[in-house]
C-alpha cells in the first residue's frame, strides 16, 4: 500500500471533472494514477503512524503546521519519524518527500514546515516540483544549508495541471491598445508583486490582480508601491472552476505577468497557459519556454518589453498561444508526473534489496 500524505481530500463522484486549487489536484491526480499501480490511502501531512508494514510506500509533503500554538504547545505528529519500524531508525525505509523546491525556501514556508530538516535528512528521495533552473542552482550550492546537505537526493519533476478541465480556451486576442493583463497569486514576498505593478506603470493596458490574501475592495484598486502611485484592477479569490470567470479571463485577458524572485514553478502560470494566454515572466517565476516572453528584476527594461509585446501582431500571439498550450499538455500531464514518481521509487526499492556480495 502507499499511503499519500498532503492536505485533506474528500474524493467526490464529478472530482476528476472538475478543476480545483493547486493542493487538491495534487491529492486528487496522485490517487488517480498512483491508486493504478498499488492500493492507496489518502492521509494528511499532519499524520502520525499509518502503518507497520516494511513493504508499504510512504509519500508526502513536509508535515504542514503552525509549529506551536499558544495553549496547545507544540506539535507532535510527524507522519516521517512516527512510521519509522523500530525506535532507532530516523524513518520508515520506503519513504519519500514530495514537494515544491527553491535553493533557499521562503519564510512564509519555513514558518510552517516544523520538522522540515529531520525529514528531509530522513527520506531516501526527495521529488522536487520545480523549474529545472532550481535543480541547477541547488547542484551548485556548496554550504551547510538543508538544500545543500540533500541535493544529491533531488528528483526533478514539472509542476502538474489538468489542463483537460480547463476548458474555455483564447481563441482570439484583442485588439492593439485594448490588450490586458492578469496577475494571479498569494503576493508572498518572493512573487515579486513590487516589481509586477512598478513593470506597468505608464503602459497602454489594465493590470487585473487576484488574490485571496489581500483584503480590499473588489475593484479599481489605487496603491503605493516604494511611495509611486499604482492602479489595479482587483478581483479578490478566483474559482478556476467557475464558468463566468474562466469566460471573462480568456475575452479581457492577453497577458499573464509573474515577476517572482524565486518561486517553484507558479502553477497560475501553468493554469494561464493552458487556457492561451501568453506568459510575461522572470525566469526565477519557474516555468521555461521558447514561447514565453520573459522579463528581468528591472522595472524600466520590463516597461520596453512589455510595451513590445503590447503591440505584437495578433498571428503571433496565436501561434505563441498554441505552442505554449502544446507544451502544457506535454510535460505538466499528471500522468506523466506520477508515473515518474513510481518508477522512481520502484527503482530505489529494487536497488536497496540487492545483496552485495565482496568476492575476497
Amino acid at each position: 500500500m502507499l499511503h499519500f500524505f498532503w492536505c485533506t481530500y474528500d474524493l467526490r463522484d464529478q472530482s476528476y471533472n472538475i478543476y480545483e486549487s493547486s493542493n487538491f489536484e495534487i491529492a486528487k491526480w496522485a490517487e488517480y494514477y498512483l491508486s493504478q499501480k498499488t492500493a492507496f490511502h489518502q492521509s494528511y501531512w499532519r499524520a502520525g503512524r499509518v502503518t507497520d508494514n516494511p513493504n508499504d510506500i510512504l509519500l508526502g509533503h513536509p508535515t504542514w503546521a503552525i509549529p506551536e500554538l499558544p495553549g496547545f504547545g507544540k506539535i507532535q505528529r510527524n507522519w516521517v519519524k512516527d512510521n519509522a519500524l523500530t525506535a532507532s531508525a530516523a524513518c520508515h525505509p520506503n519513504t519519500y518527500m514530495l514537494n515544491p523546491w527553491v535553493p533557499n525556501f521562503p519564510p512564509e514556508w519555513l514558518t510552517n514546515m516544523p520538522f522540515l530538516e529531520s525529514q528531509m535528512l530522513a527520506v531516501n528521495k526527495i521529488f522536487a516540483l520545480c523549474g529545472k533552473l532550481w535543480i541547477q542552482k541547488t547542484l551548485e550550492k556548496q554550504d551547510e544549508s538543508i538544500q545543500s546537505l540533500v541535493k544529491d537526493k533531488l528528483v526533478h519533476l514539472n509542476m502538474g495541471v489538468a489542463a483537460q478541465n480547463i476548458k474555455t480556451i483564447k481563441n482570439k486576442f484583442n485588439q492593439i491598445g485594448e490588450r490586458q493583463i492578469i496577475h494571479i497569486s498569494n503576493l508572498g514576498t518572493y512573487k515579486g508583486f513590487d516589481i509586477t505593478c512598478k513593470s506597468v506603470m505608464g503602459l497602454d493596458t489594465l493590470l487585473h490582480v487576484a488574490s485571496r490574501d489581500l483584503e480590499a475592495p473588489v475593484g479599481l484598486l489605487e496603491i503605493k508601491v516604494d511611495n509611486q502611485d499604482v492602479i489595479f484592477n482587483f478581483l479578490s479569490s478566483v474559482d478556476n472552476n467557475d464558468p463566468e470567470f474562466n469566460q471573462w479571463i480568456v475575452e479581457n485577458c492577453d497577458f499573464y505577468i509573474h515577476t517572482s524572485t524565486m518561486d517553484a514553478q507558479a502553477t497560475t502560470i501553468l493554469e494561464n497557459c493552458a487556457r492561451g494566454l501568453i506568459p510575461l515572466i522572470t525566469p526565477e517565476s519557474g516555468f521555461a519556454s521558447p514561447h514565453a516572453i520573459y522579463l528581468t528584476h528591472n522595472p524600466d527594461e520590463n516597461r520596453k518589453i512589455i510595451e513590445w509585446a503590447l503591440n505584437l501582431p495578433e498571428e503571433e500571439l496565436l501561434k505563441r498561444s498554441e505552442l505554449i498550450r502544446q507544451q502544457i499538455y506535454n510535460e505538466h500531464n499528471w500522468e506523466g508526473i506520477f508515473g515518474k514518481i513510481w518508477d522512481e521509487i520502484m527503482a530505489d526499492i529494487d536497488s536497496r534489496s540487492q545483496t552485495v556480495v565482496t568476492v575476497p
